[in-house]
C-alpha cells in the first residue's frame, strides 16, 4: 500500500509543477491593458523617457506580453517621437543662433566710437 501512495505522491507533484509552469507562462502572456501601459511607460516628454520605453517594450517582447509585430509598432512609434522631438530640438537652436547671428551683424553696423 506505501508503494500506491507514494506513486501518487509522485504524481500529484509532478502534476503540481506542471500547474505552477502553467500559471508561470500564463502570467508572462498576459494581455497588456491601455491602464497598464500608460502607467509602466509613463509620458513621454524626454530622450530618456523614450530610452526607459523602448527598453520596457524589448522587455515585454521578450517575455511573450507583446507581440514582435506590436512591439515593432511601438518602438517605431517612440522612434517617429524621437525625429520630431530632435527636429524642434534642432529648430530651437537654429532659431537662437539666428538671433544671435543677427545682433552681431547688428553691432557691426554700428558706427565704432573711438
Amino acid at each position: 500500500m506505501s508503494d500506491h501512495r507514494s506513486a501518487l505522491t509522485s504524481d500529484r507533484a509532478r502534476e503540481l509543477a506542471a500547474m505552477s509552469a502553467a500559471v508561470r507562462r500564463a502570467k508572462a502572456q498576459q494581455r497588456l491593458t491601455l491602464r497598464r501601459v500608460e502607467a509602466e511607460l509613463g509620458s513621454l516628454e524626454t530622450i530618456e523617457d523614450a530610452m526607459r520605453r523602448v527598453d520596457r517594450l524589448g522587455l515585454w517582447i521578450a517575455a511573450g506580453m507583446l507581440s514582435g509585430s506590436s512591439g515593432g509598432a511601438a518602438v517605431r512609434s517612440v522612434e517617429v517621437w524621437l525625429r520630431g522631438h530632435e527636429s524642434t530640438l534642432t529648430r530651437k537652436v537654429v532659431d537662437e543662433l539666428t538671433g544671435e547671428v543677427e545682433r552681431l551683424k547688428a553691432d557691426l553696423r554700428r558706427p565704432k566710437r573711438v
